[in-house]
């Protein structure tokens, strides 16, 4: 009898067992995120995530859509055919928002984003009065156009009457129109760089120098969809955090050149003119306040002429924190999530 016990409750166990596994196994399916980006820039926190095997630990399965337009960008997030949008910049999405979008931010991908100011050589630059009374070739509502209309602003200029603005539709056209002299300066989204000079034009300002930590790309989804899909979003960020801190380590950003120039089919060195750029910086963290300043400089110039949407209405940063904390938790002596922690408490509250 005393046997028969034992073997009875050796099997109950072990059903009891497998019906646990079962569980972890069902409590561990991969969620998947359609994320859609520029491959002008390079999606490094992907990257290094997939190469680390982070994204198979953290049961997240990314699928990459590559748009070069944001337009199409946009468009694709608001009919479903794409679900988080990583590198369109902030000025973009928050006109996407002050039109009536119901789209959220929720973190970043860089917090500066390497988007030079350039002219001929011989066009003369002594700061930012250079500018007054000339023609600027611009991408309306991208990074640069945004931040180079936020700091003339700022310093009280106005922008539609001191300088022209010459809107151009694509980066190589806005090089072409001052290479050719139809306009004195222009500024351009990341990776341009190496061409800007290869035309035998000079680089004469980086805006992040005049505008601090400016807000660059953000990462977005439509709200609704956010609000359903908050577990997969963080399993995410623990993905891309464990990247970022492997990108901080010796050799990271060397294995970050190799993985994007691998990815994106680039030479190396146009990945590490902008990779490694001192004027780019690759940034998860949601810069909450960062995004309601470019906001409200952009109701200043006049991008935003709605007054009555309140953007702390399409900001979460709960998502990202949520990620962060249970890093810490697992890793509470941690000096890089601690030090992402006090970033937080700094730049979101």
């Amino acid at each position: 009898m005393r046997v028969a016990y034992r073997v009875f409750i050796a099997a109950i166990i072990s059903v009891f067992s497998i019906a646990m596994l079962a569980g972890t196994t069902e409590a561990a399916e991969k969620l998947k995120i359609r994320l859609a980006a520029q491959a002008t820039s390079g999606q490094v926190f992907q990257y290094m995530a997939k190469h680390k095997g982070y994204l198979d630990e953290e049961a997240i399965d990314i699928e990459m859509i590559y748009i070069n337009n944001g337009t199409d960008a946009f468009s694709a997030l608001s009919s479903g055919k794409v679900d988080v949008l990583s590198t369109y910049g902030t000025g973009g999405p928050l006109i996407q928002i002050a039109n009536g979008q119901k789209f959220t931010i929720f973190g970043g991908y860089m917090i500066i984003g390497a988007t030079p100011v350039f002219a001929r050589p011989e066009t003369e630059y002594k700061g930012i009065e250079s500018l007054i009374g000339k023609k600027i070739a611009i991408m309306r509502g991208g990074t640069p156009d945004i931040v180079l209309k936020g700091i003339l602003h700022e310093a009280g200029y106005d922008i539609n009457k001191d300088v022209t603005f010459v809107e151009i539709k694509r980066n190589q056209d806005v090089m072409e129109a001052v290479r050719s002299g139809q306009c004195d300066f222009g500024s351009v989204s990341t990776g341009f760089e190496p061409q800007i000079k290869e035309s035998g034009m000079k680089i004469v300002m980086w805006p992040d120098e005049l505008w601090p930590n400016h807000s660059c790309c953000r990462m977005l989804s439509r709200t609704e969809w956010q609000a359903n899909n908050a577990e997969a979003l963080k399993r995410l960020f623990r993905a891309y955090l464990r990247a970022e801190r492997d990108m901080q380590q010796p050799e990271g950003m060397d294995t970050v050149v190799k993985l994007t120039m691998k990815e994106l089919d680039m030479p190396e060195a146009l990945v590490r003119s902008f990779v490694q750029s001192p004027h780019l910086i690759y940034e998860t963290d949601p810069y909450k306040n960062k995004v309601v300043t470019m906001w409200e400089r952009m109701q200043g110039f006049g991008y935003i002429k709605d007054k009555s949407i309140n953007i702390e209405d399409h900001l979460n940063t709960s998502i990202y924190k949520s990620a962060l904390d249970s890093l810490l938790a697992e890793n509470p002596d941690d000096a890089f999530y601690k030090s992402k922690m006090e970033m937080f408490h700094t730049y979101n509250m």
